[in-house]
């Protein structure tokens, strides 16, 4: 079986083309193509022998795009089958500045979010590194993505390894450095300081939603056990320690964490912190019996906040018009 050419680290590569006989250079100069998602290289254009004669022992897409579908408001769901025939979801994201992808790290999600669709069927297994930069490739033949977001199916803590080097070859062969880079997390805080030992000025985002224990261990039962007072504390850390802020993730259900009183002990909580608070009105997943809130309560919940002298804002839902609204991803079929 041909190996992924991602499977490879640079040197590596250069290696093997070496060994068939090409300047090493050439290895370079192909990986930055292909991750800058330009097709010129790939297997079947005449005149490129050396393409020709890696796909006899690699192949350049071990993912392939089985369905793009687009919403009104900019962003596209993709629906990508891997090579062992199971299949993920990632999302291109509208912005001002610079286009967004959203990437999975894991074949559906162990965290068991009780509000999230990811982890509705469970975790298959994490992605490997070159899984994780074909998403980019695949998604920069559409757009020109400049700006990564770890916050799609799955856990990135519980792949840490292939992220940190997937990471790493974005930074220096990919055009996309960390602080372009946001890492979602549910915890534990032991998690986030394993981040925070990669000494990448990536930006967290803490999967907070709660800060009551025995509520925030009713949303998301894997992580009963957690504190989130020492997550937030532990998100701290990782600001000393990586010079960057924070964001805080807060999905506001109706009646059930998004009373004034709640976002009251929020701002209190975040005081002295190096935080930003991001309000995300949940978004409806079939079979879950979860409320959006109505939009005064939102508009209310941030004003408490911003009172506070907290950083906010209310996030504008994206994709729900193609189920690619944030917490809306999940382990994919190729059956619908």
């Amino acid at each position: 079986m041909r190996a992924p050419f991602f499977s490879m680290s640079l040197q590596q590569a250069r290696q093997s083309v070496a060994d068939l006989g090409f300047n090493p250079d050439r290895a370079n100069q192909l990986r930055r193509q292909l991750l800058a998602g330009d097709a010129a290289f790939l297997p079947g254009r005449k005149g490129l022998d050396l393409t020709e004669q890696l796909q006899l022992n690699f192949v350049f897409d071990s993912i392939s795009e089985k369905q793009c579908s687009p919403s009104a408001d900019g962003s596209s769901k993709f629906l990508f089958a891997l090579a062992d025939g199971q299949a993920i979801e990632s999302v291109l994201l509208p912005g001002t500045q610079s286009l967004s992808a959203c990437l999975s790290t894991q074949v559906g999600c162990a965290m068991a979010c009780r509000f999230c669709a990811s982890g509705l069927d469970g975790m298959v297994r994490n992605l490997h590194s070159y899984e994780l930069l074909e998403q980019v490739i695949q998604m920069r033949r559409h757009a020109d993505v400049r700006r990564l977001v770890f916050m799609g199916a799955g856990e990135p803590t519980q792949n840490l390894a292939a992220l940190a080097s997937a990471i790493e070859v974005l930074r220096t062969e990919a055009g996309i450095g960390p602080r372009r880079m946001l890492v979602s997390t549910v915890g534990p805080p032991r998690a986030v300081d394993r981040l925070a030992d990669l000494g990448l000025k990536i930006t967290l985002a803490l999967s907070l939603h709660a800060l009551d224990p025995s509520l925030r261990a009713q949303l998301i039962p894997t992580q009963s056990k957690v504190q989130p007072l020492e997550l937030l504390d532990a998100a701290d850390r990782f600001a000393a320690k990586t010079g960057r802020a924070y964001q805080v993730e807060y999905v506001l259900m109706g009646g059930v964490n998004d009373a004034l009183e709640q976002a009251a002990e929020l701002a209190d909580a975040l005081q002295g912190r190096r935080a930003h608070v991001s309000l995300i009105p949940w978004n409806a997943v079939p079979g879950m019996e979860f409320q959006s809130p109505v939009g005064s309560t939102s508009q209310s919940f941030l004003q408490v906040l911003r009172d506070a002298g907290v950083s906010v804002r209310l996030r504008n839902t994206v994709g729900g018009s193609s189920q690619a609204a944030c917490g809306q991803l999940k382990r994919a079929s190729f059956g619908g």
